[in-house]
């Protein structure tokens, strides 16, 4: 089977997913197959329809081992047909745990088939100090091959069925993450009240009356509502104990982890 087209679906914090998806879309649209990025990361906003001869391509960062739930979400709005589905997961160079699994079972139960898994190296969007640079050439390589050997396996293929992973990586129950204990909050004095950050926030924690409340309990931290200001208003809580942990990651994961395809 020869896919006509390709359609990727991608949540984005900070912006690197964002940018793995479009280099994996670039390097299929290199290989003359139309393809498009959508972002779902808004709460509420339209998700993508994929066609019976589409490829689909789920993306998101791991959230201490974990697809965010906001993601999940919106991905369970899609609806496949057996259709060949690539799950993009972006890391800051620690580990994917549970993240590949826990998108799979998800979007198996609507209609997709797993032929390929991607792991890619990203700027940790919380713990700046790691992987500064990436996703660098290294990185981008890795997305570009997962996508000419996703092609490759799939004109060979009488259906996604054929080339279905049989094994995903990852445990059940999947691991325990309860977020992390700092959250974004605005500087009453600097903001403007555009509405920009509860526009864009996928977990619906900011007040669109008051965008300079964030409600704590709902945020996820994924850094959008920073990355969107465009007064830069916002910023994490934390203070000291934020830096130290900054400076505690920095130091961990310093060694270098290269980005991973599985086919």
């Amino acid at each position: 089977m020869t896919p006509t087209s390709c359609t990727a679906a991608y949540f984005t914090g900070a912006g690197t997913t964002r940018a793995i998806t479009e280099r994996f879309v670039a390097a299929i649209e290199a290989a003359g197959i139309p393809a498009r990025a959508v972002d779902v990361t808004q709460a509420g906003s339209d998700v993508p329809a994929f066609g019976p001869d589409d490829l689909a391509v789920f993306a998101v960062p791991s959230y201490g081992g974990r697809a965010p739930a906001p993601a999940l979400a919106q991905f369970a709005r899609c609806e496949g047909h057996d259709t060949p589905a690539v799950l993009i997961v972006t890391f800051g160079n620690r580990a994917v745990d549970d993240t590949f699994l826990e998108l799979a079972d998800t979007v198996r139960a609507h209609g997709f088939v797993p032929v390929a898994l991607g792991a890619i190296v990203a700027h940790h969007s919380l713990m700046i100090d790691v992987t500064q640079g990436r996703p660098d050439e290294s990185d981008l390589a890795a997305v570009d091959a997962l996508a000419a050997s996703t092609l490759e396996r799939l004109t060979q293929a009488l259906d996604a069925h054929t080339v279905e992973l049989p094994d995903i990586p990852g445990n059940r129950p999947y691991r325990d993450f309860n977020g992390v204990p700092f959250r974004a909050q605005a500087d009453a004095g600097a903001c403007v009240r555009c509405g920009a950050c509860a526009q864009q926030c996928p977990a619906a924690a900011i007040n669109p009356a008051h965008p300079e409340l964030t409600d704590a309990d709902a945020c996820i931290t994924c850094m959008r509502c920073i990355s969107v200001c465009p007064v830069g208003a916002r910023s994490l809580s934390g203070g000291d104990a934020l830096v130290a942990q900054r400076a505690a990651f920095a130091e961990r994961l310093a060694p270098r982890v290269e980005s991973y395809t599985i086919l």
